[in-house]
């Protein structure tokens, strides 16, 4: 299978870019942005650049086995006005697009997590209902197919609680010139597909929480050194609130003067692992992101830099841009 570097052409790793996106900056000339929430392996997004040729396509998935796969399919097709990207979309729809910027949304039997404490992954989440909101033109539509009747009227409900939003269509078995992987399964068993598709009626935004936060940060303290064991003793300690926090891991050490401590963190239920990278200077230190693990810089990695600073006893604190 080929990696990113193969297909950076089709896969956009939002990281290395600046946010909100700017697609016709990027060098995209399209009239509509339509895109799709877990594309799997690619099917659909591959329909919709094929039959929209003037109309750019993003896909954004969480599994970076099917985006891999997803982008050999469109490569393979010699598709040029679609891009994917990689990543939760609870987040990413949220940061990386500007409000009014998307004329559809769609997403193809999303699953439908039934259990009470996983409610907060559902489409139906207020926070992702105002994301959608937020990102869709007015006039723009939401589109979600489920097998799943009770969350078919779940969506309904939510979404037409919203005051920006409302319900355009409902429709039982609806006839489409493409089906997905899981669509043609259900209809082999017979089950029967519900379309819910909602239409943004008026403006509305939600915050950033990447505006709030710094691209680029090093943090030096000129007092103290990198010790291991110091690391060490962090294991398992964190701090934060419910809607942001983190913890340190394990620690490495190169026995020269360079130590890794793996950090995770929590924004609203945003996760992400990474490392950070402290390196002994002359005097002091410098506390640094690792670049291989490539983190959105959140709250939470912010407040937990400096908590690590703080723990290990740093001093003269220099913030570098």
């Amino acid at each position: 299978m080929k990696d990113l570097k193969d297909l950076k052409q089709l896969v956009l790793q939002p990281q290395q870019t600046s946010l909100p996106v700017d697609f016709k900056r990027s060098g995209f000339s399209f009239q509509r942005l339509l895109l799709e929430i877990g594309f799997g392996n690619g099917e659909f997004p591959l329909h919709l650049a094929q039959v929209n040729p003037d109309d750019l396509i993003v896909g954004i998935e969480v599994s970076l086995a099917c985006v891999l796969r997803a982008a050999a399919r469109l490569q393979k097709r010699q598709v040029n006005n679609a891009v994917l990207i990689h990543g939760d979309a609870r987040f990413l729809l949220r940061e990386a697009f500007e409000d009014n910027s998307i004329d559809i949304v769609f997403m193809n039997f999303p699953c439908p997590w039934p259990k009470k404490r996983h409610m907060k992954r559902r489409v139906t989440n207020p926070s992702f209902v105002d994301t959608i909101a937020s990102v869709l033109k007015v006039g723009g539509h939401f589109e979600v197919l489920t097998d799943e009747k009770w969350y078919a009227t779940e969506i309904a409900e939510s979404m037409s609680l919203h005051n920006s939003l409302e319900i355009h269509e409902m429709a039982l078995n609806p006839s489409r010139t493409v089906t997905t992987k899981y669509e043609r399964k259900w209809l082999e068993m017979g089950k029967n597909t519900h379309l819910i598709r909602i239409e943004k009626t008026r403006n509305y935004s939600v915050d950033r929480i990447l505006k709030e936060v710094d691209g680029q940060m090093h943090l030096k303290s000129d007092t103290g050194k990198v010790d291991i064991d110091d690391l060490r003793s962090l294991k398992g300690k964190g701090s934060g609130d419910s809607e942001c926090h983190w913890v340190f891991k394990d620690s490495y050490t190169d026995g020269e003067g360079t130590c890794l401590l793996e950090t995770i963190t929590s924004d609203s239920g945003f996760e992400q692992k990474f490392y950070f990278r402290l390196i002994d200077q002359k005097e002091g230190y410098i506390i640094k992101i690792d670049e291989t693990t490539m983190p959105f810089r959140t709250p939470a990695l912010k407040e937990s830099m400096y908590d690590l600073l703080s723990r290990l006893g740093g001093e003269e604190l220099v913030i570098r841009r």
